[in-house]
């Protein structure tokens, strides 16, 4: 890290690593997304339950004023519930027409939108994802959607690149498909929603079985698994990463406060703060 109260460059921090109805509902881990710093641009992904309290919390501190992209996936509650306050954060109240919110077409439209309408007009732009259609973020930053399937939604992971930095992509909640190990392909680093230990072949979610047997396709230097359920949970995340490891890809349990540096792609548990300074623990690798 460069010294006291700095991130790296390019970084994610993930603003909680627990997923699905009864982790959200107990808050047995945070549920508030990921922040991320990449090529100038700060933007989160999937503002949960809790994100805005926790970009504010964190050590050192994330300035939500200073978002100029809020991503969604899907509409599931445990993924979008501050969706609206990070867009009035992002906007300084209302009083700056800034930043772009990206998201599925039904989280945007319909009877029910998760994205209140009074703030879809207070925000720069609204962008409808279509799997495949690059959308530019700004600062020179896109993103790629890329087709998931998840309980009847319309729902989307990501792939982000800009140019001279590495690409990386975010897997969502879905059923293992057979496209994501080439979508993913130019990735360096990828986070996978790994709900279960194990497969359940009813449920349009990822297992650690099913994460394992899509790196064996698919090659990224880093593999970071989140958005955990109870059970994962209480299995223990560490040791199935462990077990899913491949000789070409490092996967990482993701932790509450976790940051992982874009570029380098060291891992660090939450910052610990020293008066006057900051200090980030580097995970066991």
């Amino acid at each position: 890290m460069k010294g006291p109260f700095c991130y790296p460059d390019n970084f994610l921090r993930l603003l909680g690593t627990g997923g699905a109805r009864f982790t959200m509902l107990k808050q047995i881990r945070k549920t508030g997304g990921i922040w991320f710093t990449y090529g100038g641009l700060n933007g989160v992904i999937d503002p949960g339950p809790g994100s805005l309290y926790h970009m504010c919390s964190s050590v050192p501190a994330l300035d939500p004023h200073e978002l100029r992209a809020i991503i969604l996936t899907h509409r599931h509650l445990d993924h979008s519930t501050d969706l609206n306050v990070a867009a009035e954060a992002m906007t300084g109240g209302g009083f700056e027409k800034q930043g772009l919110v990206l998201l599925p077409d039904d989280s945007a439209g319909g009877p029910n939108p998760v994205l209140l309408r009074y703030i879809a007009q207070k925000v720069g732009g609204v962008m409808i994802a279509e799997d495949g259609k690059r959308v530019d973020l700004g600062m020179g930053v896109t993103a790629e959607p890329v087709f998931h399937i998840h309980h009847g939604v319309n729902c989307f992971g990501y792939i982000f690149r800009k140019e001279g930095l590495r690409t990386w992509g975010v897997i969502s909640d879905t059923r293992p498909l057979d496209h994501l190990a080439e979508r993913y392909s130019e990735c360096s680093l990828v986070t996978l929603n790994v709900t279960f230990p194990n497969k359940k072949p009813r449920l349009d979610h990822m297992s650690a079985e099913d994460a394992g047997e899509l790196l064996q396709k698919l090659h990224p230097e880093k593999a970071v698994i989140t958005h955990m359920g109870v059970i994962m949970i209480e299995a223990g995340p560490e040791k199935y990463a462990k077990m899913i490891s491949t000789e070409k890809t490092k996967v990482i349990a993701g932790r509450d406060g976790m940051v992982i540096d874009l570029d380098t792609l060291k891992a660090y548990a939450e910052a610990e703060a020293q008066a006057p300074c900051c200090t980030f623990v580097p995970t066991e690798e």
